[in-house]
């Protein structure tokens, strides 16, 4: 019985945990939060200075778009760059191979001898390795430098930003369509904290924090953001 209950923890563990804790999960939760956040203080702050509901509502879609493009966009870059240097740094090692053969077989044998292994094995392992150019690569970017050779797709991982993004700054903006933004901008706060509190609390599948606290702390960095400007909203007014 122990057995079976501890085979099932590992097969959760090793299939869900780790399946869920991918670059797509992490671009969606971003794009999420940063969405709700900068949609909520936008609006918040215009509501705070104007009583025009059609103010509001193109200042939050002017966010929402705006956001959801520049966002995309970094994320694109930002991925596309990791896999440029990833390949500049496999061509920096292939140069080392070629020049300094034993200068590159002496850094593996004191990779593995570092793990433990020595004597014969040691010459072994450092054989095997270096017996293949792009094993030996594979092995000093991956042993030396701490690339896994893995990354997301570029479009992917941008695409997931953006359109995350434009979904989680759309509540904040929809309860000014349907209400006066005196009353709207009430609205607008619970629904967006309440959304918040959700994506703070689903990002413990991959942090595995406390899903209260990670919701409880999400859900206050939007309702700081939303208390700042529509204070400076308000102040604005005034003036």
């Amino acid at each position: 019985m122990a057995i079976s209950i501890r085979r099932r923890e590992y097969d959760h563990h090793t299939e869900q945990v780790h399946a869920a804790g991918g670059e797509r999960v992490r671009d969606l939760m971003l794009g999420l939060n940063d969405g709700l956040v900068a949609s909520l203080a936008v609006t918040s702050g215009v509501s705070g200075a104007f009583t025009a509901r059609k103010v509001v509502i193109m200042a939050g879609l002017a966010e929402m778009l705006g956001g959801a493009v520049s966002m995309g966009l970094a994320a694109f870059i930002s991925a596309r760059s990791q896999i440029e240097f990833y390949h500049s740094e496999i061509e920096r090692e292939h140069q080392e191979m070629r020049k300094w053969p034993e200068r590159e077989r002496d850094e593996i044998r004191s990779i593995y001898r570092a793990k433990g292994f020595s004597g014969k094995l040691l010459d072994e392992i450092v054989a095997h390795i270096t017996s293949d150019p792009k094993r030996w690569s594979d092995v000093m970017m991956r042993e030396e430098l701490g690339f896994s050779g893995e990354f997301d797709s570029p479009l992917r991982s941008g695409t997931t930003v953006g359109l995350s993004y434009l979904c989680g700054a759309a509540i904040p903006v929809l309860p000014y369509i349907f209400v006066e933004p005196s009353h709207g901008v009430v609205f607008s706060v619970l629904a967006t904290l309440v959304a918040l509190f959700v994506v703070g609390a689903a990002k413990t599948v991959i942090t595995t924090r406390s899903w209260w606290r990670s919701g409880l702390e999400s859900a206050l960095t939007g309702a700081a953001a939303a208390a700042a400007t529509f204070a400076a909203g308000s102040l604005f007014s005034r003036l």
